[in-house]
Parts: C-alpha cells; structure tokens; sequence
C-alpha cells in the first residue's frame, strides 16, 4: 500500500485520494501548491504530490506522516463494507480513498473551537496566525493558555477567544488529554464537552478526525439538508445513521459530506 525512505512516503493514488483527503473539512492546516498540496501538523510539514500512478509524501517527518494519514488502514475495505448501502454508493465512488486523518489531540480540539459558526478560509486564516505566534508550530497547551485574551482577540478568534484560552487552561493544568485517550468513545465525548466552547459537534469530530472512532457522524448543516428525514432533530438524525452504519459512521459523514458540499457545489 505504501513504501518509506529517508525524507519520502509513496503511497498508491488508488489507496490515497489527496484532494479528497484534504478538502472534505477535516483538516484546516493545508494549502495549495502548483504540484500539489503542504500539509501541516503540530510541528510537522510535508509536501504531497503525483509521481504517475503513486503519491509521493516529502518529509523529515517520515513516521509522523505514515500515522497521520493513517496509512496502515484498508480504506477501501471500509469503503467495499459501506458500499452495501445504495444511498452511499454516488458519494463513495466519486471520493477515491478518502482517509481519515489521526490529528494531534489538542490541535484538533482548538481547531474545531475555531471552526464552531465560521466558513473554512477564515478558519484556516486564524489557525495559520495562531501558529504564526510560535514560528509555524501549533501551540502547546500550556503556550496558548498563557495567550491574552486581547491577542486571541487580534488574530480573529472572536467570541471563541474565551474558549480557547479556558480550554487550553484545562489541558494544561489537568491530566484531560491523557485520560481522552484512554476512555471509551461515550466518556470521551462526555470530557470533551466539559471543555469550554466544546458541543456535540465539537466533540463528534474531535473523536472522529484525532481519537479514531469511525462509529460517529458529527451532524453540521450539510447533513441536516442532505440526510434529515422529516422533522428529525440532529439528535435523532445522529442516532439513526450511527446505528445504520454502524463501526464506518464516521467514515460515511466524510464521504458525504465531500459529495454534497464540495464536489456538487464546485
């Protein structure tokens, strides 16, 4: 599936779809190149491009990335496992393999505060200047806590600023982050919204795009307008696709909403 040397991954295009990948808004630390796409993660970067039927991953960060992209997942088995479902089938076959990422905790956590009543180019624009405070590099817990308030406030957090800086409190003063790794999905969810700024939304996809669960479907406006079914609350929507599609939940939202929101709108 994929192959490793110094500075390189090669992945087979047909187990890594790149611009699905990263456009289906689980990631907002990536930006277009002329070749191809730069992706970064906590301290960590990494140019992707095609190199004819491969993917081509440079980095120094070689280990980093293989988990990051979660390399050592069939996707197309999960995708073979979803395909049984004929509503699915429009959206998993114009997606390729499209992977769920494995994010660092904390990152994904304050990304998706950010991203809570915002548009994903002005997401990206705040986390890059969030970065930008320590040369590129996504703060530490302890690093944004220490972050005033008015700061937060200059590079465009808004009313999430607040959040942000308790939130980061949390993780920094509290062994949180540890116990979120190691709790079941249903516990984890519940921690996570004890943080500040942090709903179901929040917590479904912080669960999802850095701890793994692939059993949950976060619910945004794109699947409310694409899979409600009559008055269905996101509750109720939730609950029902979680139990339809079962273990690749998760998995189906992201097909989803790639199809819906960004190929049938571009």
């Amino acid at each position: 599936m994929y192959k490793t040397e110094a500075n390189k991954i090669a992945v087979s295009a047909a187990a890594l779809d790149v611009k699905a990948t990263l456009e289906c808004g689980q990631l907002f630390r990536y930006e277009k190149t002329e070749n191809g796409y730069t992706v970064k993660s906590g301290g960590h970067s990494c140019d992707i491009y095609a190199s004819g039927s491969d993917v081509i991953i440079e980095t120094a960060s070689v280990d980093y990335f293989v988990n990051f992209f979660n390399l050592d997942r069939d996707v197309n088995r999960t995708k073979r496992e979803l395909s049984r479902f004929p509503e699915l089938r429009p959206a998993l076959e114009s997606c390729g393999a499209l992977r769920i990422l494995r994010q660092p905790l904390f990152e994904t956590i304050i990304s998706f505060i950010i991203s809570a009543n915002n548009n994903i180019p002005r997401i990206k624009a705040i986390i890059n200047r969030l970065c930008g405070l320590y040369g590129d590099v996504f703060p530490t817990p302890k690093q944004l806590a220490a972050i005033p308030l008015r700061q937060l406030n200059a590079i465009g957090c808004g009313y999430r600023s607040q959040y942000i800086s308790d939130s980061a409190k949390i993780c920094a003063q509290t062994d949180i982050l540890n116990r979120l790794h190691a709790a079941d999905t249903t516990d984890a969810e519940k921690m996570l919204m004890s943080l500040p700024g942090v709903g179901r939304k929040v917590a479904d996809c912080v669960t999802l795009f850095s701890l793994g669960r692939l059993e949950v479907f976060p619910v945004d406006t794109w699947m409310l307008k694409t899979q409600r079914q009559g008055m269905e609350t996101e509750s109720q929507l939730r609950r029902r696709v979680m139990e339809k599609y079962g273990t690749y939940a998760g998995y189906a939202q992201q097909v989803l909403f790639y199809y819906n929101a960004i190929l049938r709108n571009n």
